[in-house]
């Protein structure tokens, strides 16, 4: 009975596991070559660290939950659409908003066309669901070319290292 009681107080008291959590959902695979080039940037730096990576309309949110819950940092990935974020991205971050997580980071990524909002409404919202906000995010022009990818290899670096 007492090892219910020990998981429980360990759950309770800002829980995290040498895990980094990559979220995003795409339209045309540019935010997920982003989440890729940037899963590498962290793997180079940090070889121990368990990265996880999930494209958010396809897998279940309670999966995506219990992922953050474990991570002591995720990121969150959007393309900028009509000034905004996917819906799914959007879904994702107003649950989060309700678990009330402590001591975890956390940044934001995106691909956009013309004004690319969507790191910055990322943000915003981890800063309101409590996370402390590594940097100010990365974000790519269209679908990410070759140097936009390895800065993204660069930003997961920078990640690791945080």
């Amino acid at each position: 009975p007492t090892q219910i009681v020990e998981k429980y107080l360990s759950w309770a008291n800002d829980y995290q596991e040498n895990q980094i959590t990559i979220l995003y959902d795409t339209m045309w695979d540019g935010t997920k070559r982003m989440a890729e080039a940037i899963t590498k940037g962290i793997r180079e730096i940090d070889k121990k660290v368990n990265v996880k990576l999930y494209h958010i309309a396809k897998t279940d949110k309670n999966d995506i939950i219990t992922e953050i819950f474990k991570s002591r940092i995720i990121l969150v990935g959007s393309p900028t659409i009509g000034g905004g974020i996917l819906s799914g991205v959007a879904e994702i971050l107003e649950m989060i908003k309700g678990m009330r997580f402590k001591n975890k980071k956390a940044a934001s990524f995106g691909c956009y066309g013309w004004s690319g909002e969507s790191i910055k409404v990322i943000k915003e919202h981890l800063e309101k669901s409590s996370f402390s906000v590594i940097n100010d995010g990365i974000r790519a022009l269209w679908n990410p070319d070759e140097e936009s990818l390895e800065k993204c290899v660069e930003f997961g670096r920078e990640i690791a290292n945080s």
